[in-house]
């Protein structure tokens, strides 16, 4: 096991015109901007009614520039989403858990696994 975080993030959308209208320009501004976030993934369940959020991120520090980077954006969470669920995965330090518990994070620490 290594220092990558990864979450998942599950929302009940209250405005799809937002969703429809920002996703694509949010996307891009995390691939442009964050050479940390190592996933950043968005889906949508059958009914179309609930959004779902992958995140991986290479370390503490790759989720705080996340943070920062994410600033014009947040409105977007608050606008379009209420969250259902956020499980956070990972040795999370204290400023990471400061900033994700805002959001509603449970923080699941890692004690057995791997990754190929």
């Amino acid at each position: 096991m290594d220092g990558v975080i990864h979450w998942v993030y599950e929302g009940t959308i209250v405005n799809r015109a937002l969703v429809d209208e920002k996703l694509e320009e949010i996307v891009a501004h995390v691939r442009e901007n964050e050479v940390g976030a190592l996933a950043y993934e968005y889906f949508l369940n059958e009914d179309e009614s609930i959004l779902t959020i992958y995140e991986r991120y290479a370390n503490n520090q790759a989720v705080l520039a996340d943070g920062e980077n994410m600033q014009p954006h947040i409105y977007f969470f608050d606008e379009a989403l209420r969250v259902k669920k956020f499980i956070v995965f990972g040795p999370v330090n204290n400023q990471v858990k400061e900033l994700l518990k805002g959001f509603g994070a449970e923080f699941q620490t890692p004690i057995a696994g791997f990754v190929r």
